[in-house]
């Protein structure tokens, strides 16, 4: 808790975090005791998460669980190249993330054994931790809302921020939680032009009159200024207005989002494949950049959905089109956040809610279904180690057959890294008491520095 420069009493930014806190059944006691287990350990390793989510379900054994030695129905027309990691190899399209195989731990034995082709149950136990449903369960909330609720970031700036749609199917009903609005995700997009916060967060993009005209500016944060001074007024606002009041005034947010200030030639580096042509959504792969832009001023949790991986055929053309692309855009986030220093304190994820199934025939465009049983995540930064395997499937890639672990390990795993206790119970708004992660289950140490 931050302390006024003049008194030892907590200013009125403390008094209004502190006023929502018995709202939505989590009291000041329950936040302390949230973060409790990290700060006896010296706190989190992670202050930062970017999570690059690939709706649909790429395909395990098209990307990081190869089979080259497998028939040709189900080993496929792609070939696996080396990387810097022994027993590691990636797709041939993936040269750059090939490079850099040591910043990143490719899990293969974490899934959902849902039954094939849920796609409306996957990505919300992938992303709160536990099993739910778009509805009739416990509205467990996303990573992070909790960080929203348990370790906010700075008051000028949104604490979990969407870029776009959080899943490609169910779009964003997943925001919703027990922990209530106040905590779901602030959801932006600049590359959209009906996005009228972003147009109001990026005057030199979108308003450029507004830019030119420092008369209005002037007045416009003279007024700001003097609706900031009556404290009956902001004090009534609940913690998402008072976030969205605060974001118009600073600057932060607005720098981050206006990519005219970045230099072109990084610009390219994230998006050097821009040209492919596709059939399918291919995602932004600039919010890559934005992710790391807004990392950079202080945003502590950043999600986006990057394309359409439901394929069911032509497996291998969408391939093509597809993978260099998120081969450039996510070697580049994490090169940069290297080079910046962040890569430390920022865990990045990539991955989506089912592989798919191994076995796709030899036919001319040849497909592959959705296949639950064994799929991918890529983990870099924040805590988990670089130049790791965690687990292995069968030499076909249809079942995990070493180090199995359930998603609530893998739930557990980021919040021991973002320095939240996953056992912090919270009364939801029917009072019924339920844990952030509701089962108990091991952390998956295989994986972590």
């Amino acid at each position: 808790m931050s302390m006024s420069k003049q008194s030892s009493r907590p200013d009125r930014r403390d008094f209004l975090r502190i006023g929502g806190m018995s709202l939505c059944g989590v009291t000041m006691l329950d936040v302390l005791r949230a973060q409790g287990g990290a700060s006896r350990k010296g706190g989190p390793k992670a202050k930062h998460l970017i999570c690059c989510w690939l709706g649909g379900g790429p395909p395990h054994t098209d990307m990081f669980d190869m089979k080259p030695d497998a028939p040709a129905d189900i080993r496929g027309e792609f070939k696996p190249i080396k990387t810097k990691v022994t027993g590691l190899q990636v797709c041939e399209l993936m040269p750059e993330l090939a490079k850099r195989a040591d910043r990143y731990t490719i899990i293969r034995s974490v899934t959902t054994m849902n039954k094939p082709g849920d796609h409306a149950r996957a990505p919300f136990y992938w992303l709160t931790g536990n099993p739910r449903l778009p509805s009739g369960t416990a509205e467990y909330p996303m990573y992070g809302s909790a960080v929203s609720k348990f370790r906010p970031g700075p008051a000028e700036l949104p604490t979990f921020v969407t870029l776009g749609l959080i899943d490609i199917h169910t779009h964003n009903a997943i925001g919703p939680s027990f922990l209530g609005p106040a905590h779901s995700p602030f959801i932006l997009d600049p590359t959209k032009s009906g996005d009228a916060m972003s147009k109001m967060l990026v005057p030199q993009m979108e308003l450029p009159a507004l830019e030119r005209n420092a008369d209005l500016l002037k007045a416009l944060d003279g007024k700001l200024r003097q609706q900031d001074q009556l404290d009956p007024l902001i004090e009534g606002l609940d913690k998402h207005q008072q976030t969205a009041f605060n974001m118009l005034r600073s600057p932060k947010l607005r720098q981050a989002l206006d990519l005219s200030k970045e230099d072109p030639k990084t610009i390219e580096r994230y998006t050097r494949n821009k040209l492919a042509k596709t059939r399918y959504p291919a995602g932004n792969q600039l919010h890559f950049l934005l992710a790391r832009r807004l990392v950079e001023v202080g945003v502590p949790v950043v999600h986006f959905n990057l394309g359409y991986w439901d394929w069911h055929g032509e497996n291998f053309i969408a391939g093509r089109q597809q993978m260099p692309m998120f081969d450039a855009g996510l070697s580049a986030l994490l090169q940069d956040l290297y080079d910046r220093g962040l890569l430390d304190s920022t865990i990045v994820l990539a991955l989506g809610e089912m592989g798919r199934h191994p076995k796709c025939g030899t036919q001319k465009n040849a497909g592959r279904d959705h296949w639950d049983y064994a799929q991918f995540v890529l983990a870099a930064g924040g805590g988990f180690k670089g130049g790791n395997i965690v687990g292995a499937t069968d030499k076909h890639g249809f079942q995990v057959i070493d180090k199995f672990y359930k998603i609530e390990s893998f739930g557990r795993t980021l919040y021991h890294l973002l320095g939240i206790d996953p056992d912090t119970t919270v009364t939801t708004r029917s009072s019924r008491p339920v844990k952030l992660i509701a089962e108990e289950a091991p952390i998956i140490k295989e994986a972590l520095a």
